[in-house]
């Protein structure tokens, strides 16, 4: 009876000793429950960047994708070869679902599918303002590609630049990502057909997408 006693009490005040562990001193010989606090992160989610264009963003995209996220940027990607913007009324019924990611930034890469017909070219300047229109302010870089584009009518890739790079004095929240400049300075950016990327163009065309947007982010945090 006297040792399961002394087991009984060595075992009881283990249990004390424990549940004392936990406690502070209040000051006057009483145990106290020590005072907690919770933190919470603080740390921002990573701004979000819709991109959107035609087939040098779709074959760009893990390119694209990668760079960004390296960038600490959160991307929606969506390239469809062939598309321009003389395929307005397709971007008109993606964007909707496209700007509920809440996007902090738009990247457009169109314009190279918008050479071959000369009412295209003549029509690019006012659809680029359409298309401004529907991004409903968000901020905005928009790429120039080649200047002389093979199979295209003479000049028309130039026109459609230069309708690019003129755009910002009517839309304040587009930057020019004048990548038509890359272009000209480094030849082998492009394949052999003269239109779209090699494997060392993907790369530094994601480079220069993620410049861009981080350079215009911070801008417009002042």
């Amino acid at each position: 009876m006297t040792r399961r006693l002394g087991g009984a009490l060595g075992v009881a005040a283990l249990a004390i000793a424990v549940a004392l562990s936990g406690c502070v001193d209040d000051g006057q010989g009483r145990a106290a429950r020590p005072v907690t606090t919770t933190t919470h992160s603080t740390v921002p989610p990573p701004p979000r960047v819709l991109a959107i264009g035609d087939s040098n963003l779709y074959e760009s995209g893990a390119a694209v994708d990668t760079a960004l996220r390296e960038g600490g940027f959160e991307p929606t990607l969506q390239g469809v070869p062939g598309y321009g913007l003389n395929d307005l009324e397709y971007w008109f019924g993606q964007l909707p679902g496209l700007l509920a990611t809440d996007p902090d930034i738009v990247v457009v890469g169109l314009g190279t599918n918008d050479t071959f017909v000369e009412d295209d070219v003549t029509q690019f300047p006012a659809r680029l303002d359409e298309m401004m229109h529907a991004l409903a302010g968000h901020p905005v870089v928009w790429i120039t590609h080649v200047d002389d584009r093979p199979g295209t009518p003479a000049s028309a890739g130039r026109a459609i630049n230069a309708a690019i790079r003129a755009a910002p004095a009517r839309w304040p929240n587009l930057t020019v990502l004048d990548f038509a400049v890359d272009i000209a300075w480094n030849p082998s950016i492009l394949r052999d057909d003269g239109l779209h990327f090699s494997a060392d163009g993907m790369r530094i065309y994601a480079e220069k997408i993620t410049e861009a947007v981080t350079a215009r982010l911070a801008s417009d945090r002042g």
